[in-house]
């Protein structure tokens, strides 16, 4: 009685890319970061660490376990799923 049927609303416009695919840039940008073939592994996870790309992810509350997270990742010699 009265009511107006309402129309479904379309779903949010959101201009930002998946934080899956930006978090993997990310990464992959970090460690290329200051790249060297003759760097140990520890070195290199170091430079990738300083990489003002993920600063933002080392400074938050996590960013403890980012960073191990992070040393472990660029020290693996394991195929990516």
């Amino acid at each position: 009685m009265g009511q107006v049927d309402s129309k479904p609303s379309s779903p949010p416009n959101n201009s930002q890319s998946q934080p899956s695919d930006s978090l993997d840039s990310l990464l992959a940008e970090a460690a290329a970061f200051g790249d060297d073939a003759n760097e140990s592994l520890d070195a290199k996870a170091q430079k990738a660490l300083e990489c003002p790309c993920i600063a933002h992810l080392r400074s938050g509350p996590c960013g403890t376990q980012f960073s191990e997270a992070f040393v472990c990742f660029i020290k693996s010699t394991a195929e990516e799923k």
